[in-house]
Formats: C-alpha cells, structure tokens, sequence
C-alpha cells in the first residue's frame, strides 16, 4: 500500500495531477545486499554479463567501494571485493577508493572491466595527497578474483568508462576532464587529452568502429578519433537546449550538466546511440555513420507520465542514469516522479536545496520512480507504473541500469524504502530511510 507522501504527489502544484493509489504498478522483485558494508549510493556501476550473472558497484563517502555479483539463477547475492582492503588502504588514515562510478564493459573471456574513484572519501582533515591514486580493474570470474591493471591517475578518479571491444581498450573521462586509455593487451595507460571543463560528463560510448563520445558544456560533442589518435570537438552539431529549463546548478546556470547528455548507450543492432538529455529527459539517437559528424534525432521524453503536459518544464525532475536497452530491442528508463533525485547528498549552490526544490515542486515529495518504456521497433512510448516491490516498498531514485542477458529482466539498483530501522543507510533528503538494493522488472509477467 503507498504511503501517504506519495499520495500526496498528487496534489503538486504545477504537475499535472495523477492519483497514485489508482496509478498503475511496475512490481519489481527486491534483493538485499548481503553483508552489514552500509553502502549508500551507487551511480552506473551495473552490468549485466553474457554468463547471465549481474555486476554491481556500490559506493560509500568517507568508507569503500565494493563490488558484487548476483546470480539470477540461484538469486544469490555475493560480495566478492572492497577495494580498500584490495589496496592496503583501510586504516591508514589516508583517502581511499570510495566509489566505483562507471558503466562496466566485458570481454570474450568473459572478464567484467571498471574503475575507481575517491570522491569525498575521507576526512577533510587528511591530506589529499595521501590517496595512492584511481586504478582500472579486472573481474576474472575464472580465478574469482579481482586484478589491478594499472593506474589511471595519481589524484583523479573515473565518473564514466566505456570499454572498446575492437581495439581492447578502456577509455575512462575522470573528474579532471581528462580522457585516460587504457591498453588491455599491451598494459599501458595514456592521458589523451583534456575534453570538458565543468559539469563532467557521468556517461560515455564507444562505436562499432573504436570511436568514443562524450558530451561537454554548453549543448556540445566531443570525439576521439581512434585512428587519427586524435580528440576533435564537433562544431557543427549541438544537443538541443530547452530555454525554458532552468539550470540545475544555481552558482554556474550556463555550465551545468542538464544541457549535456545524462546517459547514453551504444545499439548495435540500429548501430548508433541512444541518450537522455539531463534536463528534460528527452530520449534522442545519434547516428553517428550520418555525416561527417553525425545527426542528433529528438524521439520524445521520457520524463513520468505527471509531466508530459506540464505549464512549466521547472517541475521536469533531473534525470537519472536508470538507462537499458534490453535484449528485445526496446528502452527501459526509470525517472524520478518527483523532485530530483540524489542519496543523502548536500549542494553548496544554494543555501537550501531542499527548499529551493519544494518551491518548484509545490511541497516536499519523496523522490518515488517511475518504469518507462520506449519500442524501438514500434515507435511507441509507454508507461508502465510507479516501481513498488513485492513488500509494497517504494523505489526512490535509482542509480543505473541493465538487462538480465539470459533471464531477460531488467535491473535497475538505488536507495529502495526501508522500513526496518536496523537496515537503514540513510534518509533521501533526510526526511525519507532507505537501504541499498538490487530490483528485477520481469516483461514476461506482464498482464
């Protein structure tokens, strides 16, 4: 049964009004987290292996990144590594690797990529100096192991990572702005060059040719040229501005990442990208075979249903990096049906966030996800409910997504309500507990 916060989404000032005790429910299968790690965050890190196996990446400030896998065959979940113990850091009164916080890639052999990050991992009053620095990893599910490849940079880690399966590289776009490769085979890292300023880029892709892509401030593209072994802005094409969408960081409103791309992935059965702008949660292709640098297409929003008609795109939430294109061929995006959403995170940009956020919004919701759908095949949008689990708890924002490659379910991983004080982690916005966990959306159960 929803609570009555959620009831009172309804009644948001300039949404339009929807009553969630009659909306329709996307019924998601829940599973725990095992161990008492207290994770409370997660950002891109889920991936979903040909074993049919699910990778999953969570984050804790001030503490470890650790890395899991569950096991859709047996539903179990197993914590294989934290990184801090990986590196020796743990206990060192030093900054640590705290978070993993990008997409994953695979190679034939079935090893599972990604890296590191520390981002308020520590004390202010440690040294900075004192972190040993980013690295790639290795999954290889053969030895049960994770394996250090190599380090990315001395201070700055990974927000987003793509793995090229043609060359054998990692290319990762670190809080720098920087663009580092990795070489799988020859076991080198390169710094390529600098590709954005302000706000970084959370997702990057690779084409079928070894070409990778990211987006940068204002509305712009960037390409690295794997055969020129060059990084080229695209002058020439821009991502669609909506002026009428405030900014979302109030200190810089012209840099800021809602008119950049949010999340994007690579199709390669339409071989090109499928995106979501941060700002409005516009769905868009980019084929990049389409001309010298490409074409953009805008296909529709993907923002919940309470917005499709809304007086004002200031109650549009930011969007998530709940992206998947699944194994039929069709785009499972999971927006926040309320305020924008993030774990337990405070902006400096104004003096109350909260607040300022409420004002939009009409009153103070909880973050509650909503399951959208997009055929690629039919051209047909189509939401599929507010995401309850089984329990009748409720999915507040989600952090990533992917699809199940044997079982065909769609997983997604965020801050799930939690109701038993023990297994709190935290409180969205510090009004609403949650826990960490892992949800399944199965289509094939669809009435």
């Amino acid at each position: 049964m929803l609570g009555a916060a959620v009831l009172a989404l309804a009644g948001a000032s300039n949404a339009q009004q929807i009553d969630f005790s009659k909306e329709k429910k996307a019924v998601v299968k829940h599973y725990r987290f095992v161990g008492d790690h207290r994770e409370e965050s997660m950002w891109s890190a889920l991936y979903g292996a040909k074993s049919g196996k699910i990778y999953i990446g969570l984050c804790t400030h001030a503490e470890a990144a650790h890395f899991y896998e569950f096991d859709p065959a047996t539903e179990t979940m197993r914590h294989i590594v934290d990184l801090t113990k990986l590196h020796d850091e743990r206990g060192e009164g030093i900054n640590t690797n705290g978070k993993i916080h990008v997409r994953m890639g695979e190679d034939n052999e079935g090893n599972v990529y990604f890296g590191s990050l520390n981002e308020d991992t520590g004390p202010e009053c440690i040294d900075p100096s004192s972190y040993k620095g980013a690295f790639w990893y290795r999954f290889n599910p053969k030895l049960d192991k994770v394996e250090v490849l190599g380090r990315i940079s001395r201070h700055f880690g990974l927000l987003g990572m793509v793995m090229d399966p043609k060359y054998m590289r990692l290319y990762g776009l670190a809080e720098d702005g920087h663009l580092y490769m990795h070489d799988i085979k020859d076991k080198y890292t390169r710094d390529l060059g600098k590709v954005d300023d302000w706000d970084i880029c959370r997702t990057i892709f690779a084409d079928d040719e070894g070409n990778v892509y990211g987006s940068f401030p204002v509305a712009q593209i960037w390409k690295y040229d794997v055969k020129k072994d060059e990084v080229l802005d695209l002058p020439n094409i821009r991502l669609n501005i909506d002026n009428r969408i405030p900014p979302r960081t109030m200190s810089k409103p012209m840099i800021d990442r809602k008119v950049i791309w949010r999340v994007i992935e690579w199709d390669p059965v339409d071989k090109c990208a499928y995106g979501i702008i941060g700002g409005n949660s516009m769905l868009f292709r980019y084929d990049v075979h389409d001309g010298p640098e490409g074409r953009l297409d805008y296909i529709i929003p993907l923002c919940a249903p309470q917005y499709w008609n809304a007086k004002s795109l200031q109650q549009v939430p930011f969007a998530t990096l709940a992206l998947t294109i699944s194994t039929d061929h069709r785009i499972y995006f999971a927006p926040t049906a309320s305020g924008s959403f993030d774990y337990v995170g405070t902006s400096w940009d104004v003096h109350d966030e909260e607040a300022f956020q409420a004002k939009l919004a009409g009153g103070y919701f909880p973050p509650v996800s909503y399951l959208m759908r997009y055929d690629l095949q039919k051209k047909q949008r189509e939401p599929l409910g507010l995401m309850v689990t089984e329990a009748g708890n409720l999915c507040f924002g989600l952090g990533g997504a992917c699809t199940g490659q044997k079982d065909g379910r769609i997983y997604f991983v965020g801050a799930i309500e939690e109701k038993d004080e023990k297994a709190v982690v935290g409180k969205v916005s510090r009004r609403w507990p949650f826990s960490m966990g892992l949800v399944a959306y199965d289509p094939a159960k669809e009435k």
